[in-house]
């Protein structure tokens, strides 16, 4: 029990410093970022708004026949503005394909209210002990943790169907996740892994409940489930043996029981748990969406 608050609070400290003060201070308005909308979307299960930042490649037409893949990713907070500078960074040499990028999270004033929507949303099953821990030690309101099963629903239900109706999308969707982001790209995978074909797992905090999704792994595998997805999973190394060996455990579990899944690694060096975000988001576009260069 006393594990699981320390590791609770070691995520939730990650995270603040994730998020810095200054993004909810001074919203940066998508008239700034070219090529991109966002919208605002009420859940109809757990009844939270989100924030949706879609960002389109330089070629999306509204009146050609093109369609897209999709990229979800996590923490918007954050995660907007470091894609929107992949995507123009990457668009320089054409190394990519065309994608959009579609960027969730909660719409709160706070950091605060930010991190427990962001507690409660992302993990997967409850944790009393964790969640009264987080509580004191934050001098928060008390929050649930748990509320992955309503958020991937949102997701699926709300999030996914909106997008396709409002833009020119195909059937390739993937997912990108960090920390406890990363525990929900897992546990999504599990749970309802004809909803994406490619899952990024960055950093991602099996340790959460007795390592209970690698347990659940398992589990899913003795049902003769079979999972056809990419995979991209990584971590920095300064991350330490409390994240990593989690994380590989969990990834043998998906090798030994999911032959359908495409796998690939990276324990990127001398990068801690915050400083790896970036090259985790550069990798997983190199691995998912790479493009032939002209020569």
């Amino acid at each position: 029990m006393k594990k699981v608050f320390i590791n609770s609070i070691v995520c939730c400290l990650v995270s603040l410093m994730l998020n810095s003060k200054q993004s909810f201070g001074q919203q940066i308005t998508t008239s700034q970022l070219a090529d991109s909308k966002a919208y605002i979307i009420k859940s109809g299960i757990n009844k939270k708004e989100y924030i949706l930042n879609v960002l389109l490649p330089e070629s999306y037409k509204a009146t050609d026949s093109i369609k897209y893949p999709v990229l979800y990713v996590l923490d918007g907070k954050y995660s907007t503005t470091s894609f929107y500078s992949m995507k123009e960074t990457f668009a320089l040499a054409k190394e990519l394909k065309d994608i959009i990028f579609v960027t969730i999270d909660a719409n709160v004033q706070s950091e605060s209210d930010w991190l427990m929507s962001r507690y409660t949303d992302l993990t997967p099953t409850s944790s009393p002990s964790s969640d009264t821990g987080i509580a004191k030690f934050f001098k928060l309101p008390l929050v649930p943790s748990g509320g992955a099963s309503d958020f991937l629903t949102t997701i699926e239900k709300d999030i996914i169907p909106f997008v396709e109706r409002t833009y020119k999308t195909n059937n390739e969707r993937g997912i990108f996740g960090h920390s406890l982001g990363g525990l929900f790209a897992a546990y999504c995978l599990l749970t309802k892994p004809y909803l994406f074909q490619k899952y990024s797992i960055n950093s991602p905090s099996i340790w959460w409940d007795k390592s209970e999704m690698v347990a659940f792994a398992d589990s899913v595998a003795k049902q003769n489930a079979t999972i056809k997805a990419s995979v991209f999973i990584s971590a920095g190394s300064l991350e330490g043996d409390f994240m990593i060996v989690p994380l590989n455990n969990f990834m043998q579990s998906l090798k030994n029981n999911f032959p359908g899944l495409t796998i690939k690694s990276k324990i990127f060096e001398d990068e801690t748990h915050v400083s790896v975000v970036p090259a985790a988001g550069s990798r997983t576009l190199k691995v998912f969406y790479s493009q032939a260069l002209n020569k």
